[in-house]
């Protein structure tokens, strides 16, 4: 790919992301509006940056992409990929037609930190963090182990105590491995291994792990089949209770010119793409089909797969997980959504990729897995990641062993050597993504002459893109898409057929149109529903009358086109 002006060898904290953001505004004064939409409770901004060619039309004049990271605050790696985009777009604006071209056509709209308070904790303690650093449910920390860097090395690792009742042991394979014990297994030394940490109202012996301190999750907050905290944990206290979810949901009913909608999050290496809260089969095809072809891009520039989020990422006997943001999108809002899990560590690490993803894995498969994780930091990683079994004296459990795996900087997110890799190849489906918009032009315009000062205007407007003007199925159904509307213009002209105003509903996309390779007959191109419609008027008008025609809905934005009779 073509250069790029930041570096990607670290993870940007809040002040570094605005002071970046602040940047491409007033360089880029003409094309750039940076907006704090909201103020989080320790004073910190949700920052939307909106950009897009202005010559050729204002930001709601055109179909517009909308980007978003950290719904769940440790996942950083995806704010890096948001901030890579910006930077590639920013960089080679100037010199780069493809970049030139499509700003032009579409809008931009990111906000690529939605949790600045959870993840500038993430980066700045060895916590971690699912979306924010806010007691919840609980309103104190609850008694049993809280999670602690208790060594001082920075990092929340695991930590083992030797025990007659112990129910795991050294592995055979490699002393760094710890296996369960087996039911006859009688002789030898015995572990009980936990979270590093210390426990709140320690009886003297009972270690259980306490509630999560910061259970909110925001990919559980929007409302979309919402259930509360007791059916679904981290729901919150009702859709869109937290400033942040509420923020990013106002702002994209506000623009509804959003016509696809990628949201960052980190770890598996998939594309993910809605129904999450029902089956597959349940959705509408045709949604289904736009989702998977557009998913093969993804694969193409990134290897990563289209995976259903109900049907394939999660084992069928599984609870659904409820009020998640992409499926508010699709079935709330009727916009297609892809969540992208960044960092694919289990392939590299020689971890075979199955489906479901999220299966249970059995003791044997888990112990497997934990070893190659072990090796692969040691081969590809220098080491850097993994400590040793490493003798502590723990202040409530005496002499206990801490060591294991570094999740955050490892597993969760790539260390910062991979860092520059993994956010250049989403940029690459970016920017093939987004052509994908829906494109209303016209296809041509026809001016007949039919006597004196009465003229015949034929315009022929068309959707050039691969999306239909209503983005989904599921927005057609809900009614939620406004139609399309042509209007004539020009002084003194009067109708005398035709409204000046017509209302031509909705133009598919060339993603309606059923094309197969037939291997006997050749290839075969069958399609139903138009991509193409003509508005009609016949108007008198004087000789020389410049006409305007425009063409304008709420998703795709407004297009024009000057005649003379």
């Amino acid at each position: 790919m073509k250069k790029v002006r930041n570096t990607y060898d670290h993870y940007y904290r809040y002040e570094e992301i605005t002071s970046i953001l602040k940047g491409y505004e007033a360089e880029f004064p003409e094309m750039v509006r940076l907006t704090a939409l909201n103020q989080t409770p320790e004073g910190r901004n949700i920052w939307a940056i909106e950009f897009t060619d202005r010559t050729t039309g204002d930001y709601l004049d055109k179909p517009a992409y909308y980007i978003e990271a950290n719904i769940h605050a440790g996942e950083v790696a995806g704010c890096m990929s948001a901030m890579y985009f910006l930077d590639y777009m920013f960089t080679n604006y100037k010199t780069d037609p493809e970049v030139q071209s499509l700003l032009k056509k579409y809008t931009f709209y990111m906000v690529p930190r939605v949790s600045p308070d959870g993840s500038e904790c993430y980066l700045t303690t060895p916590d971690t963090i699912r979306s924010v650093n806010r007691l919840y449910p609980y309103s104190e920390l609850m008694p049993g182990l809280q999670p602690k860097d208790m060594d001082g090395d920075g990092v929340i690792r695991k930590m083992r105590v030797k025990s007659p009742y112990g129910a795991w042991k050294v592995s055979d394979k490699d002393p760094r491995l710890m296996v369960k014990r087996a039911p006859d297994d009688m002789d030898g030394e015995f572990y009980n291994v936990f979270t590093e940490g210390e426990i709140l109202d320690f009886d003297g012996y009972t270690v259980k792990s306490a509630p999560q301190k910061w259970g909110n999750d925001f990919n559980r907050n929007f409302p979309a089949m919402w259930k509360h905290e007791s059916e679904q944990r981290g729901a919150g206290n009702y859709p869109l209770s937290n400033i942040e979810t509420k923020t990013v949901a106002d702002f994209i009913i506000g623009h509804k010119n959003i016509c696809s909608i990628i949201d960052f999050h980190t770890m598996t290496g998939a594309y993910l793409y809605p129904p999450g809260i029902k089956p597959r089969s349940e959705a509408d095809k045709a949604d289904m089909r736009r989702y998977v072809e557009i998913g093969k891009m993804a694969t193409q520039e990134t290897t990563y797969p289209p995976v259903n989020a109900h049907d394939e990422h999660v084992p069928a006997d599984a609870r659904v997980d409820v009020g998640a943001f992409d499926d508010f999108n699709h079935f709330t809002l009727g916009i297609p959504a892809y969540t992208i899990e960044c960092w694919d560590l289990d392939p590299r690490a020689g971890i075979p990729f199955t489906y479901p993803i999220m299966k249970d894995e059995t003791d044997e498969e888990a112990a497997e897995h934990h070893l190659k994780y072990i090796q692969w930091i040691e081969r590809e990683n220098d080491g850097e990641g993994y400590l040793p079994w490493t003798k502590f004296n723990h202040p409530q459990l005496g002499e206990v062993e801490i060591g294991g795996i570094d999740y955050k900087h490892v597993v969760q997110n790539p260390p910062p050597k991979f860092l520059p890799q993994e956010v250049e190849k989403h940029t690459r489906f970016l920017l093939r993504h987004v052509k994908s918009l829906p494109m209303i032009q016209f296809h041509k315009v026809d001016v007949q002459h039919i006597d004196g000062c009465v003229y015949k205007i034929d315009a022929y407007v068309m959707n050039t893109g691969y999306l239909p003007t209503y983005s989904t199925r599921e927005a057609w159904k809900l009614q939620v898409e406004q139609p399309i509307k042509v209007s004539l213009s020009g002084e003194g002209i009067a109708f005398v057929q035709g409204k000046q105003e017509q209302d031509i509903g909705q133009l598919e996309g060339y993603s309606a149109i059923v094309a197969q390779n037939v291997s006997v007959n050749g290839l075969s191109t069958e399609y139903d529903l138009p991509c193409e419609k003509r508005v009609s008027w016949i108007i008198t008008a004087k000789e020389g009358t410049t006409l305007t025609i425009i063409c304008h809905s709420d998703k795709v934005g407004t297009y024009k086109k000057e005649i003379c009779v």
